[in-house]
């Protein structure tokens, strides 16, 4: 398990290496395919900061809906208390 996980890490390192080279290539020696690619660029980095407010988005939510459940439980527990004598 430990040598599959070792041996995926470095296939993403690699390709990863690959990519960012080639990219770099690209941009530098002025290809007619440099405008797309930076558009692509700034593609990617957008989705990433969308994805990031997606997460903040969604955490709000998760902790409103706890709220919700809690409060509707501690309610639930009051009118228990109220409801049984006590002896």
């Amino acid at each position: 398990m430990l040598n599959t996980l070792h041996k995926l890490l470095k296939l993403v390192f690699i390709f990863s290496a690959v990519i960012t080279g080639w990219t770099s290539i690209i941009l530098l020696s002025n290809t007619t395919f440099n405008l797309e690619v930076k558009e692509i660029i700034t593609k990617m980095y957008m989705n990433q900061k969308n994805f990031i407010y997606n997460v903040k988005d969604l955490s709000l939510l998760l902790v409103k809906d706890a709220n919700e459940r809690f409060s509707e439980g501690n309610k639930s527990i009051i009118r228990l208390n109220k409801a049984k004598p006590y002896k």
